[in-house]
């Protein structure tokens, strides 16, 4: 991830090297947390903020 590359794109080397037999078993292995990876999250809000819009407050409605 560090590099650059796309995970997802090594999860069928994965799952063969881990003798998996689905690759719902195998994508355990790629759930990332904000914790563990605040680089991730920074260049994900920087890229992709604007699509959902931050509200202000605690002040909102849910129904």
């Amino acid at each position: 991830m560090l590099q650059g590359k796309d995970l997802a794109a090594y999860l069928p080397i994965l799952k063969t090297y881990l003798g998996h037999d689905s690759f719902s078993d195998t994508s355990q292995y790629l759930r990332l947390t904000a914790e563990l990876y605040p680089d991730i999250t920074a260049k994900m809000e920087h890229a992709f903020g604007y699509v959902i819009p931050l509200i202000g407050g605690d002040d909102h409605e849910t129904d």
